[in-house]
């Protein structure tokens, strides 16, 4: 088991690593680089693999709101879904804007 908490203990302060590089861009406080930021998205996707979702989101999520969006993307992903507290209303939203669109080329 320690075993274990060390390997997520690693992944967790290289995914902070990471939320803090590409926030850094994001904020303007770095110059923005698009290679940079596009590898840096796809290594901190990459890092969370087998990470506990719950458990990222609580360790990294107040201070790196990037993590919570690869969480949510990941999950939208794999479910097809919006999940959270919001869902039922992002649902209803969306599927409204949809009827509207659909009737107006029909």
């Amino acid at each position: 088991m320690h075993a274990l908490s060390v390997r997520l203990s690693s992944k967790r302060l290289y995914i902070a690593d990471l939320a803090g590089r590409l926030e850094a861009m994001e904020s303007g406080r770095t110059a923005m680089n698009a290679l940079a930021y596009r590898l840096y998205a796809r290594r901190m996707q990459a890092a969370m693999v087998g990470y506990p979702p719950g458990l990222l989101a609580a360790q990294l999520g107040r201070d790196h709101p990037c993590v919570m969006q690869a969480i949510e993307q990941r999950q939208f992903e794999a479910e097809g879904a919006v999940g959270g507290p919001r869902a039922r209303r992002a649902r209803a939203v969306a599927t409204a804007l949809l009827g509207l669109l659909q009737s107006r080329r029909g």
